[in-house]
């Protein structure tokens, strides 16, 4: 698609696997300043998409754009966040909201994972392991998405298949 990506997330764990899906540069809010570094790294970002539920995401990614940047805020946290109306001004920032796409965006987003230019991670698990995998929600230890098996067919499967590399509750789901 010809984009270069910057990826910012939390922990070493998810940079790698930044790096791994084909971002190019990955910053870990943890340790570092994420506007800092992407205006450091390269002048600013064109656009930036927060997918994240955090106010504090959202006010970093203004402070990533460069002078005519675009952000596009998709998560939902809760409560407000304050920006500069001078800034958004003077460096001509578009900041726009998004739920979900058109039928034609979801059209293009299947054409574009069927030609093989989107990677995803996903791990399958078994159902009963629900209460692990919301811990883990809860703690920020899922990359990526996670599908949940029903049945025992599908458990055994997905038991099988387990591959959680992130998740201290490993041990725990392998017993199931």
């Amino acid at each position: 698609m010809g984009l270069h990506v910057v990826a910012v997330d939390l922990g070493p764990e998810k940079m790698a696997l930044a790096r791994k899906l084909g971002a190019e540069i990955t910053i870990d809010a943890k340790t570092q300043n994420p506007p800092a570094e992407v205006q450091k790294q390269i002048g600013g970002a064109h656009g930036v998409l927060v997918t994240a539920v955090s106010t504090t995401a959202f006010k970093q990614a203004i402070g990533m754009l460069r002078r005519g940047g675009t952000c596009v805020l998709n998560g939902l946290p809760p409560g407000e966040f304050p920006i500069s109306i001078f800034d958004v001004v003077l460096s001509g920032y578009t900041i726009r909201g998004s739920i979900v796409g058109t039928r034609l965006d979801m059209e293009e987003a299947l054409a574009f994972a069927a030609e093989g230019k989107v990677k995803a991670a996903v791990e399958t698990h078994p159902l009963d392991s629900i209460n692990e995998i919301f811990e883990c929600l809860k703690t920020g230890r899922v990359n990526g998405r996670i599908v949940l098996a029903i049945g025992d067919r599908a458990s055994a499967q997905a038991a099988e298949k387990l591959q959680i590399s992130k998740m201290s509750s490993r041990e725990s789901l392998r017993k199931k």
